[in-house]
C-alpha cells in the first residue's frame, strides 16, 4: 500500500481530483480530518492530509524540568539531539495518518513543494516513525494537469526535483530542519535572557533571528527621522517663454545654505534674458516589468490597493486554491523557457476576456518571448508567479478581493507581448547673464506597454526651443527645508527585508542580490514576521507609516548583542539555508555554528548590565506602600518589591467588572476614579461607585455617589 500524504484538506481535495481519488472519508470522531481511497498506479493507495504542521521541536522544558522557571545560571538550554512531538492540538490527525503509515510500503510527500513542506512531512514521518521509501511529489500549481504531471514523475529523496532546483527533497528537507533549529535555539535562549535582563519576570522581550534585525531596520530609520535638523536652504528658480510655450528651469547650482548668496545670484538675472547654450536629447527605451515574486506582489498590492500584506497573502492562496495562480511563495521574478507554450495560452485566453479583450494584438504583432521573462538560470525553487492556463471563464465567478489582485497578475502577462515604452528625454541649459539654468522633459514617443499599465505623466513636457533661441524670463527665489527619511510604509519595509536593508536602484543588481537569497527571511514568511513585531507590542501603525514603540526601541537600544541586530548577518544565514537546501553547505556545520553563536550571544546578554524595560505608562505606576515600581501581570498589577515583603497588588477584575489602565493610574495617582458602573454584587446585583485607595493599608474600597 502507498499512502500520499498532503499537508491541508485543499490540497488533498485538488489532488483527488487529479487522480479520480473519489469522495473524502471523514473521520467519525474528527470530521475536519479525512482520507481517500483508490488505486494508485496499480496498488492500493490512501491520500490523507495534515492541518499544517503536526509536529514541532520540543520546548527547553521536555528536555529536564530545571528549564521550566527562567533561570540565568541554568540557561542556556542547548540539545544535543533535537526531539519531535505532536501538538496537542493536531493530535487525533496525526493519529489517523499514523495507522495508514504504519500499513504502508512506501508513501508520496505531497505537501507544498518548499522547505516547509518538507519540513512538515519530515516530522510527521519522525513522529510517526515512518522509515519506509519516500517519494516526491513536486507539484508547480493545482491545476489538473500539473498534479497528474507531478504523480508520473515522482522524484527519489535524493533526486533533483527540477531543472531549476540544484538540490533533492533530502536537502530542502535538512535546510527546513536547520532553519528550525537556528529559530529554536536563537529565539529560546535569547528570549529568556532578554526577558530576564529587561523585562523581569513578567515581562515578555521576544528576541528572534529575523523579526530582531527587522525591528532594528525600523528603529534606526525612526532615530534618523527623530535626530534630523531641518536646514534651511534657498533655490532660484527661472520660467522661460518661448515662441511655442513656457517651462521652469533650476539654477544649476541647486540649493544655496546662504540666502544672501541666493539673493545675489537672483538680482544678477533680473531684467535679463536667457539664450539657449545647450540642449541634449536622449532616445530612452522602458522595458516591461518584471514578473512578481511573493514579495513584490506584496508591494504592489500594498501600492496599489491599499492592502495589508496579510489580507495579500490569504487572497494569493485562495487563488492558488481556486487554481487560478500558480505557486505563491517564491522568490524568482522569471519563467522558465519551457514555460513559453504554456504562457502563450493563457495570454491568449485572458485576451479574450471582456475585460482584458481591448488589450488583444494579433500575434503576428506580440514582442517576442527573451530573456527578459524567460530566464532558467535566474528561476529558482519556482517561476515567477503567474495566473495559469485555468482563465477563469467570467471574473464575477471570483470575489472581489480575488478580482482585484488577478487583475495585476493578469496584466503582468499581457504587458510582456507588447512592445518597449520609448521615450524622448531633453535636457536643455539657459544662461542668463553669467547664470546657468537647466530644465528636463520628457515625451512619450511609443507607447508600448504603456497601454497596459496606465502611462506616467509627462511633467515638464518642453515646448519646442534650438540652441540660440532667445528667451523672456522671470525669475524668483522659493525657500525650503531639507527632509528626514521617511518612516516605512508596510510596502517600504517587505521590500527592504528582501534586499536586507539595501537600497539599490538598479533592477539589474536587485535581480542578482536576490539570487544570492541573502534577505531577511523568506518570500514565505516575510508577512507572518511583521505580523509578529506588531503583535508582540514592538511595532505599530501610524496611517500608513510604521513605526516602533518605546518597547522595540528600548530593546534595539539594550540589547547587548550588535550581530542580532544586524541585517547583513541574517541575511548571510539565509544565503547559508539556501546553500544547504542546494546541496552545496553541510547541515551539521550549520547548527554547530549556530550552537555556539548561541552560547556567546547567550552570555553577553546574562552579564549585560541594562535595566528593566518600564514604558512611560508604567513609569507611573507607583506602589503606595513602598514606593516600587509596579508591574503589570495578566491579573491585574503587582509590586516589583514583593520579595521584599511588599503585599500591595491591584485586580484588572473587581466584582466582574473590568478595571481599564486609566481608571488604575488614576487610582494610584489621584487615590479614586470617577464613577465606574456597572459593578456586581454577591447578590448579583448591579450597582455603580468610584473606586477609593486607602494609602496606608493599600486597600481599595468603593465610594458611592450621594444619592
Amino acid at each position: 500500500m502507498v499512502v500520499i500524504y498532503a499537508e491541508k484538506s485543499s490540497l488533498a481535495k485538488a489532488i483527488a481530483g487529479a487522480l479520480g481519488a473519489g469522495k473524502r472519508i471523514p473521520l467519525a470522531d474528527e470530521p475536519t480530518v479525512g482520507y481517500y481511497r483508490f488505486t494508485f498506479k496499480g496498488e492500493e493507495a490512501v491520500l490523507c492530509h495534515g492541518v499544517g504542521h503536526l509536529a514541532q521541536l520540543v520546548p527547553a522544558k521536555s528536555y529536564d524540568e530545571k528549564y521550566i522557571k527562567w533561570d540565568l545560571n541554568i540557561y542556556p538550554c542547548i540539545p544535543e539531539v533535537f526531539n519531535i512531538a505532536a501538538k496537542a492540538v493536531t493530535i487525533k490527525c496525526i493519529k489517523a495518518v499514523k495507522a495508514f503509515l504504519d500499513k504502508a510500503d512506501w508513501a508520496v510527500n505531497a505537501t507544498d513543494p518548499d522547505r516547509e513542506g518538507e519540513l512538515i512531512f519530515a516530522y510527521v514521518c519522525d513522529v510517526c516513525k515512518f522509515h519506509k521509501p519516500i517519494q516526491r511529489a513536486w507539484i508547480e500549481d493545482l491545476t489538473e494537469e500539473k498534479i497528474r504531471k507531478a504523480f508520473n514523475n515522482l522524484k527519489a529523496h535524493n533526486e533533483i526535483l527540477s531543472d531549476q532546483t540544484e538540490g533533492c527533497a533530502a536537502d530542502l528537507q535538512k535546510a527546513g530542519r536547520a532553519r528550525d533549529i537556528a529559530d529554536w535555539l536563537i529565539g529560546n535562549n535569547l528570549t529568556v535572557a532578554a526577558t530576564r535582563k529587561y523585562g523581569g519576570y513578567d515581562n515578555l522581550i521576544s528576541v528572534g533571528r529575523v523579526q530582531t534585525p527587522t525591528l532594528a531596520m525600523v528603529v534606526n530609520r525612526e532615530k534618523q527621522i527623530l535626530s534630523h535638523v531641518k536646514t534651511p536652504f534657498w533655490k532660484v528658480t527661472a520660467e522661460f517663454t518661448a515662441a511655442k510655450g513656457t517651462f521652469e528651469a533650476d539654477h544649476e547650482h541647486g540649493n544655496y545654505d546662504n540666502e544672501t548668496v541666493a539673493n545675489t545670484i537672483l538680482s544678477a538675472c533680473i531684467g535679463h534674458d536667457g539664450t539657449v547654450t545647450d540642449k541634449q536629447v536622449k532616445h530612452k527605451t522602458v522595458s516591461a516589468p518584471l514578473l512578481y515574486n511573493t514579495t513584490q506582489l506584496q508591494i504592489a498590492a500594498s501600492k496599489k490597493l491599499g492592502w495589508e500584506s496579510d489580507k495579500t497573502m490569504n487572497v494569493m492562496q485562495s487563488l492558488y486554491e481556486h487554481k487560478l495562480m500558480s505557486y505563491p511563495r517564491t522568490s524568482s521574478e522569471h519563467l522558465t523557457q519551457a514555460m513559453e507554450p504554456e504562457v502563450k495560452l493563457t495570454i491568449q485566453k485572458i485576451l479574450l476576456m471582456p475585460e482584458y479583450n481591448k488589450f488583444a494584438l494579433p500575434e503576428e504583432k506580440w514582442s517576442a518571448f527573451s530573456s527578459r521573462h524567460f530566464d532558467d538560470k535566474k528561476v529558482g525553487s519556482h517561476p515567477a508567479i503567474i495566473p495559469t492556463v485555468n482563465v477563469p471563464e467570467n471574473l464575477n465567478d471570483i470575489s472581489d478581493d480575488e478580482k482585484e489582485l488577478y487583475d495585476l497578475l493578469a496584466k503582468s502577462i499581457i504587458r510582456i507581448i507588447y512592445p518597449k515604452a520609448e521615450l524622448d528625454e531633453s535636457s536643455v541649459i539657459v544662461s542668463v547673464n553669467g547664470s546657468n539654468f537647466k530644465a528636463t522633459g520628457s515625451v512619450i514617443t511609443n507607447i508600448g506597454w504603456y497601454t497596459v499599465d496606465a502611462k506616467p505623466e509627462n511633467k515638464n513636457t518642453l515646448p519646442a526651443i534650438e540652441i540660440g533661441d532667445k528667451l523672456s524670463g522671470s525669475y524668483k527665489i522659493k525657500k525650503g527645508e531639507t527632509e528626514p527619511p521617511k518612516r516605512f510604509t508596510e510596502a517600504a519595509l517587505l521590500a527592504a527585508m528582501e534586499l536586507a536593508g539595501a537600497n539599490i536602484e538598479d533592477e539589474e543588481i536587485r535581480t542578482l542580490m536576490k539570487l544570492q537569497k541573502k534577505g531577511l527571511g523568506t518570500d514565505a514568511t516575510r508577512v507572518a514576521i511583521l505580523k509578529g513585531l506588531f503583535s508582540k507590542g514592538y511595532l505599530e501603525r501610524k496611517g500608513k507609516t510604521i513605526i516602533p514603540t518605546e518597547k522595540g526601541i528600548y530593546l534595539i537600544d539594550n540589547l547587548a548583542v550588535e550581530d542580532i541586530k544586524s541585517a547583513d548577518m541574517t541575511g548571510e544565514w539565509e544565503k547559508q539555508l539556501n546553500d544547504i537546501a542546494c546541496g552545496k553547505a553541510d547541515f551539521n556545520s550549520f547548527v554547530s555554528m549556530i550552537k555556539e553563536t548561541t552560547m556567546t550571544w547567550y552570555k553577553e546578554i546574562a552579564g549585560s548590565s541594562s535595566g528593566t524595560f518600564v514604558s512611560e505608562k508604567e513609569a507611573k505606576m507607583i506602589c503606595p506602600l513602598c514606593g516600587k515600581q509596579l508591574r503589570h501581570m495578566k491579573w491585574g498589577y503587582g509590586c516589583s518589591g514583593y520579595q521584599e515583603g511588599c503585599k500591595f497588588s491591584l485586580n484588572s477584575e473587581i466584582c466582574s467588572k473590568k478595571i481599564t489602565e486609566p481608571q488604575a493610574l488614576a487610582l494610584l495617582t489621584k487615590g479614586k476614579t470617577n464613577i465606574i458602573k456597572g459593578f456586581t454584587g454577591k447578590s448579583g446585583r448591579s450597582f455603580d461607585a468610584a473606586l477609593k485607595l486607602d494609602r496606608q493599608s493599600g486597600k481599595i474600597n468603593f465610594e458611592f455617589s450621594n444619592k
